[in-house]
């Protein structure tokens, strides 16, 4: 599978950063550019990990961009919700285990 990202995956992170990159120049917030560089940085890692995910799929390939694409774009939204969920994971960790 690595070599497989070497030969063309690699592109996948590009997608999620230039979606996210496309995010940010269309909003009008003054977001300082260390924040921004953050948000792009995490974009691309966050399509990368889709790649990992997705590429043994047998989904079609314009699912699959499209896919990288919006995960690229909300990827700020889901490392948040994984953050909140951890941390109510961690709180109350009896929570989340079903009971009988």
């Amino acid at each position: 599978m690595l070599k497989e990202f070497m030969d063309g995956g690699w592109l996948i992170p590009l997608l999620g950063a230039a979606s996210m990159l496309a995010r940010l120049l269309s909003t009008n917030t003054d977001t300082p550019v260390v924040e921004q560089v953050k948000k792009v940085f995490v974009a691309a890692l966050a399509s990368g990990v889709a790649w990992f995910l997705l590429e043994q799929t047998d989904i079609g390939s314009l699912y699959k961009a499209m896919t990288y694409g919006v995960i690229g774009v909300i990827s700020p939204e889901i490392i948040a919700g994984l953050v909140r969920i951890g941390k109510r994971f961690a709180s109350k960790p009896e929570s989340f285990i079903p009971r009988k």
